[in-house]
């Protein structure tokens, strides 16, 4: 009966070791495997079964270890082959950052000092909130549109159980935004991040719209490449005629990125434009299939007009010299 019930508890214990090695093959990446903590259970497995050959136990039981130490020790060659892909990763994006920076290093604009000083307040408050959050949460990672939204309040409001995090920086543009990247979504591991960035960024009269439209693909590859979140890009919530043409060129980007565009067209008719950029997003935040209301509810929105829209602001997108890129699915 003993040898029963400790068989029971290794089935039990090495039943999360496949699964794990599933998940570690499909990730291709080696940045939430420990090797330590590998050999470490190699190590504990091999105590069990040299004292199982010692004591002359031959039996079932010992093979139920050996199972279990073969598919753990597989994830050690796992971790190296990911470790591999990520050594690839890194080299590519080193490159692309080249090609980006040399074809747009005359139109890049310097940091303000006390945006830049603001940024960094704000990373030390992200760095030390980070220390609590949960994995696979949702993230919110924009400019003011965003950092403006008390997302504290509104997901009690909404009674949204899902971890949500609002790691936006106000006053960023799109070409300050990488050096953030890592404290304000990579080490969050989201399982869903919402970006929404260009309110700064069409204040400027002279905006070059091809130059921005890069940038942001930019932007969605490092993330594509660092996470294995789904990425939500979140339009420009203005009626201004370049904001307009900058949303246009943004749908047609996530659709040739594998991201999902949110039309949030009918936010700033609202009474209370807030809750209503809040009520679109929720709907994509929950992790659970969209029902009927859900749907009927960002329907309704989605389908108003805006009656101030300049007339200029109907132009179709503008054509650029933007590449095509097919971002490689996790």
């Amino acid at each position: 009966m003993a040898e029963l019930l400790e068989s029971t508890m290794l089935i039990c214990f090495g039943l999360s070791w496949p699964m794990n090695l599933a998940k570690n093959i499909k990730a291709k990446s080696a940045r939430n495997m420990s090797l330590q903590f590998i050999l470490l259970i190699i190590i504990g497995y091999i105590a069990g079964i040299s004292a199982k050959i010692y004591n002359h136990r031959f039996n079932y039981v010992l093979v139920v270890y050996l199972l279990n130490l073969v598919v753990v020790s597989a994830n050690v060659i796992v971790y190296f082959i990911n470790r591999r892909y990520d050594r690839q990763a890194k080299e590519a994006d080193k490159s692309l950052a080249r090609q980006i920076s040399g074809s747009t290093e005359n139109t890049s604009a310097p940091l303000k000092p006390s945006i830049h000083n603001q940024g960094e307040d704000e990373m030390e408050t992200y760095r030390e909130m980070n220390s609590v959050t949960e994995a696979g949460g949702v993230v919110l990672f924009g400019s003011n549109t965003f950092a403006a939204l008390p997302v504290g309040e509104l997901t009690q409001a909404f009674r949204i159980t899902e971890p949500i995090y609002n790691r936006s920086i106000r006053d960023v543009r799109i070409d300050q935004i990488e050096s953030y990247l890592k404290v304000c979504l990579f080490d969050l591991n989201p399982r869903k991040i919402f970006v929404n960035m260009g309110d700064i960024d069409i204040l400027d009269e002279n905006i070059d719209v091809d130059n921005f439209i890069s940038r942001y693909e930019w932007l969605l590859y490092m993330i594509h490449t660092k996470t294995q979140a789904a990425i939500y890009i979140v339009p420009i919530v203005s009626v201004s005629p370049t904001a307009f043409r900058i949303n246009q060129r943004l749908k047609d980007l996530a659709a040739s990125t594998g991201c999902r565009y949110i039309d949030v067209s009918g936010v700033l008719e609202s009474r209370r434009p807030t809750l209503r950029l809040f009520e679109v997003l929720k709907v994509h935040m929950r992790n659970h299939p969209i029902n009927f209301a859900d749907a009927m509810e960002a329907g309704a929105l989605s389908n108003r007009r805006i009656e101030n829209l300049p007339d200029d602001g109907q132009a179709s997108a503008e054509p650029g010299t933007r590449r095509e890129v097919v971002f490689a699915k996790h």
